[in-house]
């Protein structure tokens, strides 16, 4: 390059004026890299929440120790409503229950099917809802040792959470008192207007995988709760109409089939439940109805009185009587801690319930009134003036069963903090939705600020 042509260059550049720079140049950047921090913190901080609930409501077993643990197995002092977010016993299993319960303050129009049980060493609730309604107590029992709930024609496994059919093809009647023999009736059949009928009631053993007795009833309905499986296994009580009749394993046929060796006459009574024969296995309880006047339910004068037979020939056990229980729905045994002391649950009327008759061949009746509002554990002794109460339900529980085992042996543990489990798939799944909600309203926001940033620099300019 000649002196020249560098001279004429120099003097172009001289003449070509001073690039300006904005003052605000380095401030809008300065801004803009704020911004991008923030929205990335921001976006950070909400895939750490997202993380951190996944974690936090991630279903998962809840473990028990393989023996009690410092509370004792027993009855609870207090029940509590379950919440909707409660474990299931397939999700969580609880282990051995003490109590299976029900009724409006479990259930909803949501979840019609819903009951629930506690455990027995310590507060654990899960929730349980079979495929149909069902009644705890009636149509859905528990197991004496509370192993087992037998809900339609299936029965939870409350230590693993699993489902398995019963075996057999018919509605609950009755565990056996060692649990291994299941009392049950063959779905009954309709004639209209409203007359059931029962084809046949059947004794299956567990252990065997098959039926030991099978007897027919006939044209008449046996209601669920309304047998009992003696403390053998080998005899069975069932109450057809205003009868009980008794059968025998023992007396069986090949094929299963046995007709009743003895009836015995209600006159308008009923066998209460499961725990109706007293230990020796000769006696058998019945309950006989009457009225009272001075009843602590005027609209429901009704009263039950438990008697014991024995089933050699019919004839009432000699002795003092057991005391009256007025204005009660009905009366379930649980079992007998002697043959003197019974223990029994008993349904207790709401101040409006109406005691109307009694009739065998409609399904609502006789088993669970609609008028129970709530069920006590009594203890029933011979001579005694009065019941003893050991336990009433809670304002919206009417549906009540119990642990046999727990309950004859009077066992009572104090109720602590009660523990609902790991949040159900649900919760879990609104929790992740209302999560990425909040991150897309965090996101809107940071962008909504940057361009309200960006307007007030062009409104400057």
């Amino acid at each position: 390059m000649t002196s020249r042509l560098s001279e004429a260059l120099h003097g172009l550049a001289d003449g070509v004026p001073a690039a300006a720079v904005p003052d605000e140049l380095f401030d809008r950047a300065r801004a803009r890299r704020r911004h991008r921090r923030a929205a990335t913190a921001g976006m950070l901080a909400v895939l750490v929440l997202l993380l951190g609930a996944g974690y936090a409501l991630r279903p998962g077993p809840v473990r028990w120790p393989a023996t009690a643990d410092s509370t004792a197995p027993g009855l609870p002092t207090r029940l509590v409503d379950p919440p909707l977010r409660t474990a299931t016993v397939g999700r969580s299993a609880p282990g051995a229950a003490a109590m299976l319960f029900g009724g409006p303050a479990v259930r909803d129009d949501w979840k019609e099917n819903r009951m629930a049980v506690v455990a027995a060493d310590t507060d654990r609730y899960r929730a349980l809802a079979p495929a149909q309604r069902q009644i705890a107590g009636f149509e859905a029992l528990l197991s004496p040792d509370g192993r087992y709930v037998w809900a339609g024609g299936l029965l939870y496994d409350l230590t693993s959470g699993r489902s398995a059919p019963a075996g057999m093809d018919g509605y609950p009647l009755a565990f056996a008192p060692d649990g291994k023999r299941l009392a049950y009736a063959e779905h009954d059949t309709f004639t209209p207007p409203n007359t059931y009928a029962t084809p046949y009631v059947g004794l299956y053993d567990r252990d065997r995988h098959t039926d030991v007795l099978r007897m027919r009833v006939g044209s008449a309905w046996v209601a669920p709760g309304q047998a009992a499986v003696s403390p053998d296994g080998g005899e069975l009580a069932v109450q057809v109409r205003d009868e009980v009749w008794l059968t025998r394993v023992v007396d069986a046929e090949p094929d299963g089939t046995v007709g009743p060796y003895r009836k015995l006459p209600l006159h308008g009574g009923r066998l209460p439940g499961a725990g109706s024969w007293l230990p020796d296995g000769r006696s058998v309880a019945t309950l006989t109805r009457s009225t009272c006047t001075d009843c602590p339910v005027p609209s429901y004068p009704r009263t039950w009185r438990l008697e014991t037979r024995t089933v050699a020939d019919g004839t009432l056990v000699p002795g003092p009587a057991f005391p009256d229980l007025r204005s009660t729905t009905y009366v379930h045994l649980v079992g007998w801690r002697s043959a003197d002391e019974a223990v029994a649950l008993v349904g207790v009327p709401g101040p409006a319930a109406v005691d109307y008759p009694e009739t065998h061949d409609i399904a609502t009746s006789p088993y669970q009134e609609h008028g129970t509002a709530s069920v006590q554990l009594m203890l029933l002794r011979r001579g005694a003036t009065s019941p003893e109460v050991l336990f009433r339900t809670p304002a919206g529980v009417t549906e009540l069963t119990v642990a046999a085992s727990l309950a004859i042996d009077g066992t009572v543990r104090e109720s602590g903090r009660p523990d609902f489990g790991p949040p159900p798939m649900w919760l879990v799944a609104a929790g992740a939705i209302l999560t990425a909600i909040a991150g897309a309203a965090i996101q809107s926001v940071v962008a909504y600020l940057r361009r309200n940033r960006r307007r007030g620099v062009s409104g400057r300019k």
